[in-house]
């Protein structure tokens, strides 16, 4: 059976990924090597892949008429926007926001605008 490592670009489907295959070919008669980038259509049972995973994909039987590969193994994870943890760092960094605006009712020197004016 053909595996493949590649990584993910697109997770759109449901239960499908679209996987990014890169190898080197090497054209022998110019002696130069030429990235060659191919993309497979793979069955995600889970829906736990996300867009920049690394995966390793292996052939299987058809399973649709595009997809007749099938994520194995999800090599490395790629950080990924979560709002939730997002919405509970803006949470704790507000008490210094609200520090940050006291601290700038003060001048430049150091005194507090209302003893400047008085």
């Amino acid at each position: 059976m053909k595996t493949f490592i590649g990584t993910v670009v697109s997770n759109k489907m449901v239960k499908s990924v679209l996987v990014s295959v890169a190898r080197w070919k090497v054209f022998p008669k110019y002696k130069l090597r030429k990235r060659w980038t191919k993309k497979f259509m793979a069955h995600d049972e889970e829906n736990k892949c996300n867009m920049g995973d690394t995966v390793r994909i292996d052939m299987s039987r058809p399973i649709s008429k595009r997809k007749a590969w099938v994520v194995t193994e999800i090599i490395r994870r790629e950080n990924v926007y979560d709002p939730a943890a997002a919405a509970q760092a803006a949470a704790q960094q507000v008490p210094s926001m609200q520090q940050a605006t006291q601290d700038a009712s003060m001048s430049p020197r150091g005194f507090a605008a209302s003893a400047i004016k008085g």
